[in-house]
């Protein structure tokens, strides 16, 4: 069965944790510290695959998790960089994220491969937390924790024109006969279950891109039957063929089936449903006697003042067709080239540990000595290069509105005295 939307999970890795070890070798009384870095954790990366049309493989598979950083070793030993997920999808690939369906990216035209979840760093060994007044640090930094989202996959095909109408009435025949593409075709209702797609040729002018849109029924843009799986692959066309039986070989009125389209189309979303159109009106081969130029007639009369061409066609002999897609290549001409890509609302956030735990406290053994510690401190720590100036400046903002200052002159802190943070330590100046 064709799948065009899927719900799976995705994680990007966690990083490695430091590791904590001190040189141990012959004649050398106490090494110092010699602990390596985590490896960082894999990426979660998207990539368009050409040859994929369908979301079918999610169907088996729902959770695509990249690869954790391995812990640093001794010997200063760098932890290995966990594996990067790279999930494949059909070019038109939107991911949202599900909760709140908003658009985290849209995987069509250049953004053809994007890091969706970036891998958390590795943590520092305690190679790095040595100090002339803390020389055997017995403390490293935790790997950065991955990022986990749960997202749904909408595929919406890329084409330029999109090619409508009820069942049976010949859709699949003319994609068939105007492009590269094989639909299969029997005279069953719903016989095509997925969009196809194909590339039209024209002589002395540039092609274009045409989807057979499976056929509506009424009510699919509540959701009835197949809607909205179908009707979300008209949201890239700029051009419309509606195409019709105007033969009337199983009893449907041409005029009215166009109008219930419309209905649908602007019911599902109006900015579609006013996009250019254009009527094929097939099976002109079926007819007997005048009725041909008398439903024409009627057709022509119905929707040609409103701007919408009718072209009498057959997909079977061919005959009306060439004139019908230069006169859709026309309209594509005259139209802005701007692509139909969806804007991105959905910032992806690191994790919030804001509500963990810490505790600020003196020292019972040593006198001006404060111990600030907790999964708050550690994890700020581990994110935070303290090395740099920009990261000091935040170290300092980070003291100061979690109340970490307050609470320690609360404490009775002095000019002078020593704050320690696991590996870390500073004096304290106001």
């Amino acid at each position: 069965m064709f799948a065009d939307r899927a719900k799976i999970v995705i994680r990007s890795g966690k990083g490695g944790d430091g590791h904590v070890s001190f040189r141990r070798e012959k004649y050398v009384a106490n090494g110092g510290p010699d602990g390596g870095d985590g490896g960082r954790g894999g990426d979660l990366i998207f990539e368009v695959d050409p040859g994929l049309n369908t979301l079918n493989e999610f169907r088996h598979i729902r959770k695509y998790f990249a690869g954790d950083g391995e812990p640093g070793g001794k010997r200063r030993c760098h932890g290995a960089d966990g594996e990067d997920m790279i999930i494949k999808v059909p070019a038109g690939t939107i991911i949202k994220e599900a909760e709140s369906g908003q658009i985290i990216t849209d995987m069509s035209y250049e953004n053809c491969r994007e890091i969706v979840l970036k891998g958390g760093n590795g943590g520092k060994g305690n190679q790095h937390y040595a100090t002339p007044t803390m020389q055997v640090p017995k403390y490293a930094q935790p790997g950065k924790p991955g990022i986990e989202l749960e997202v749904v996959l909408e595929l919406k095909v890329i084409a330029d024109v999109g090619l409508v109408g009820f069942p049976n009435v010949g859709k699949s025949t003319f994609l068939s006969r105007v492009s590269n593409a094989r639909p299969k075709i029997a005279n069953y209702h719903f016989t095509t279950l997925n969009p196809n797609l194909g590339v039209v040729d024209l002589e002395g002018a540039d092609g274009f891109v045409i989807a057979d849109i499976p056929g509506l029924i009424e009510g699919a843009s509540e959701g009835v039957g197949l809607g909205h799986e179908f009707l979300r692959h008209i949201e890239r066309t700029r051009v419309l063929i509606h195409m019709v039986d105007a033969a009337s070989t199983e009893g449907r009125n041409p005029i009215e089936d166009i109008h219930a389209i419309n209905r649908e189309l602007k019911a599902y979303n109006e900015e579609i449903a006013s996009r250019p159109q254009v009527i094929a009106a097939n099976k002109i081969d079926c007819f007997y006697g005048d009725d041909k130029e008398t439903v024409l007639s009627s057709l022509k009369e119905e929707f040609e003042p409103e701007g919408i061409r009718v072209f009498p066609i057959s997909a079977v002999t061919g005959e009306g067709i060439k004139e019908l897609l230069y006169y859709t290549k026309q309209i594509l001409n005259e139209l802005p080239e701007d692509k139909i890509v969806f804007e991105k609302e959905y910032l992806i956030k690191e994790p919030d540990f804001s509500t963990e735990p810490y505790t600020v406290e003196k020292s019972e053994e040593e006198e001006g000595i404060y111990i600030v510690e907790g999964p708050r401190i550690e994890r700020m720590l581990g994110y935070t290069n303290l090395d740099s100036e920009k990261g000091f400046e935040f170290f300092q903002k980070f003291l100061k509105t979690n109340g970490i200052l307050e609470q320690l002159e609360e404490l009775g802190i002095e000019e002078g005295d020593t704050v320690k943070m696991y590996g870390w330590q500073f004096d304290y100046y106001k």
